[in-house]
């Protein structure tokens, strides 16, 4: 990425009932729109499977929303919820 390049940074949330396959499919679904995965945090709590990933669409070869709809096809064939937020969206949920 050159300097003139932007950072189009996107927070993913994935949330479901545990069981194998859905890290594997839902960083599949990132590589295939060619979004880097910039940090990942992962938790199994319970039964619960949590993944939170912070992205970067700025070599994309598709556009935001379109990240949106292959993100939840792809949560919706694992079985799972998944939310697709800009990065400033996200903080502004989430300030105290």
């Amino acid at each position: 990425m050159t300097e003139e390049t932007q950072k189009e940074q996107v927070v993913v949330t994935v949330m479901g009932i545990n069981k194998p396959g859905i890290l594997a499919g839902i960083t599949k679904a990132i590589a295939e729109c060619n979004v880097s995965i910039e940090d990942v945090s992962q938790k199994i709590m319970q039964d619960y499977f949590v993944l939170m990933m912070i992205t970067d669409l700025s070599t994309a070869n598709c556009n935001f929303e379109e990240f949106q709809n292959r993100m939840t096809e792809a949560s919706e064939k694992l079985q799972v919820k998944s939310f697709i937020q800009h990065e400033e969206v996200f903080k502004f949920q989430h300030r105290l």
